[in-house]
């Protein structure tokens, strides 16, 4: 079913972003197949840049001109993706609008009704295609639903993959595990529950390193992990999950898991972050360097931690 609204969409829908790129076409694969697991709505977006400021009649000509073109280019865009979804997922009810700029504004105001806000890794123009494109960065920064940043290309038809969860006993992190408990429950996967920690975390806590009894530090971890997917396990006695512990960086051990991985799932900061809105350094190291998509957990609504400051609304360099 296919539908085009002026901006309305179904609440809790799979919302991504395209903007012709082929990663954003690999967004939309993986946001249709999301959608038809869910069972839920896909909403197509494309958003415009933001109108300039002229001063000129000339000028203000040429501008009417160019967002004629944009906008233009951008109903053929969605046209093709709708196109696309018809094809392939032909049982997703699909949705389509344009919106006006900025990228990361219009996005983040998607995200307060989303269910999942789907991105492709760069964007059209983006330079370096191993980076995250700044829209990316900015919208798993302070999205009101989790995020998936697709890296690695299409999802494949079979996947026996499992589930990467990133665990730290963090309250964002335990928003995360959650999360991935439920898409492994609704895609049948195995789910991975990865812990790392290492000699500076445990001097944090327990002072000079070599009076650290380490056979206790271990427990202590894995009491953690344990704690963090208990009450997730109860929810979900059908996922199978596995918990693994390694004395290592969290950001080179989630890459190592990240390979075998259908998609990783991690919260937006760790419990060794100074408090604030922005994404952790191992979520940071996984949007750009990561095999796979990289789903980021921040919570739903704004508080005061939610980041949501006049910077983020107003800026235009994406």
């Amino acid at each position: 079913m296919e539908t085009d609204p002026d901006t309305d969409f179904a609440e809790g829908s799979v919302v991504v972003g395209v903007d012709g790129s082929p990663s954003s076409v690999d967004a939309l694969r993986w946001a249709a197949q999301l959608a038809r697991r869910r069972s839920a709505p896909l909403h197509i977006v494309h958003v415009l840049p933001s109108p300039g400021v002229y001063l000129s009649e000339a000028a203000v000509l040429i501008q009417a001109q160019f967002t004629e073109k944009l906008e233009s280019d951008s109903e053929r865009m969605l046209r093709r993706a709708r196109e696309l979804v018809s094809a392939e997922f032909a049982d997703v009810e699909s949705t389509s609008a344009q919106y006006p700029g900025p990228p990361a504004a219009a996005l983040l105001d998607l995200s307060a009704r989303a269910g999942l806000l789907v991105l492709g890794a760069t964007g059209a123009g983006t330079v370096g295609a191993m980076l995250v494109g700044s829209t990316g960065q900015r919208v798993a920064n302070h999205a009101r639903c989790p995020v998936l940043v697709c890296r690695g290309g299409v999802p494949p038809a079979a996947d026996d993959r499992p589930i990467v969860v990133g665990v730290d006993g963090s309250e964002l992190s335990l928003h995360a595990v959650g999360v991935a408990y439920e898409y492994a429950a609704v895609l049948g996967a195995r789910l991975v529950a990865v812990h790392a920690w290492g000699p500076a975390q445990t001097v944090q806590r327990y002072g000079a390193f070599r009076l650290v009894d380490w056979s206790a530090v271990e427990a202590e971890e894995r009491a953690l992990v344990a704690e963090s997917i208990a009450g997730h396990s109860a929810a979900w006695p059908d996922v199978h999950v596995e918990m693994v512990l390694e004395q290592n960086s969290a950001g080179r051990t989630l890459l190592e898991y990240a390979g075998q991985a259908r998609f990783v799932v991690v919260g937006s900061r760790g419990r060794s972050r100074i408090t604030g809105a922005l994404l952790g350094s191992t979520s940071q190291n996984l949007l750009h360097h990561a095999p796979c998509p990289v789903m980021i957990c921040r919570g739903r609504g704004a508080g005061p931690d939610s980041g949501l400051d006049g910077d983020v609304w107003t800026d235009d360099s994406v």
